[in-house]
């Protein structure tokens, strides 16, 4: 495991009048071994910047891997509503191009996800043609709120790739049984792992006991075998 990681803060032309920040991890070997870059979204609170993305993000380079965190249009201007679908997806899309613009460095497998909102731009952008060799999702936000009958994931069928969805087992934004139903109709590979005692984003539920590092070490685990198992498979 890498002990070395560089911090590297970078600015994503997101669009011709907007530039959000972004801050690649790269560890001390790169590149070496089998080049995998992951590109994470964050959620709809927090930005890049959320503790647990951070920390994810260090766990993930420590491994050997170039990992791109970075903030959607309204986080860099600070606002608390989302920007439209398709700003988000063009920001993704830009998100990753940036990492692939160095062809010295640049990964020979990408990995692409997020936790909640992030993971619903990174799937929408892989169906609109971002080319990626896998997908995660770490809390997909599949419904509203105790609405489990509305879904927008006619989307979801026009992806190919493998995609790994690691789920909270309380989450109200995502009802296990609609999701299990939903990966069954899909035609891409996918895998899910259902974490107990966990709400939306990954959270932890308070009286359970556990923490969000214990959580987060789980979906890590998770992701790691997912992505050795692709790339095996590459």
């Amino acid at each position: 495991m890498e002990t070395n990681v560089k911090f590297e803060t970078i600015r994503i032309p997101a669009m011709p009048d907007v530039v959000v920040t972004g801050v690649v991890a790269t560890p001390e070997w790169w590149p070496s071994g089998q080049r995998i870059g992951l590109v994470i979204g964050h959620d709809l609170l927090g930005g890049m910047d959320e503790p647990g993305l951070v920390a994810l993000q260090a766990a993930l380079a420590a491994r050997g891997h170039l990992v791109l965190r970075f903030n959607f249009p309204y986080a860099e201007q600070k606002k608390k509503r989302p920007d439209a679908p398709n700003i988000l997806e063009r920001t993704f899309k830009t998100a990753v191009a940036a990492v692939l613009s160095d062809p010295e460095n640049a990964p020979s497998r990408m990995v692409v996800g997020g936790i909640g909102l992030g993971a619903r731009v990174a799937t929408r952008a892989i169906a609109q043609g971002l080319k990626v060799d896998a997908a995660f999702s770490l809390g997909f936000p599949l419904h509203l709120s105790g609405k489990p009958s509305h879904q927008d994931v006619d989307y979801m069928f026009r992806i190919i790739c493998p995609m790994l969805f690691v789920q909270g087992a309380r989450d109200p934004h995502c009802r296990i049984d609609k999701l299990e139903e939903l990966l069954r109709r899909i035609g891409a590979p996918t895998r899910l792992h259902v974490i107990s005692d966990c709400g939306p984003g990954l959270e932890p539920i308070k009286r359970t006991g556990r923490t969000a590092e214990q959580i987060r070490d789980e979906a890590l685990a998770q992701l790691e075998l997912f992505v050795q198992e692709v790339i095996g498979r590459a």
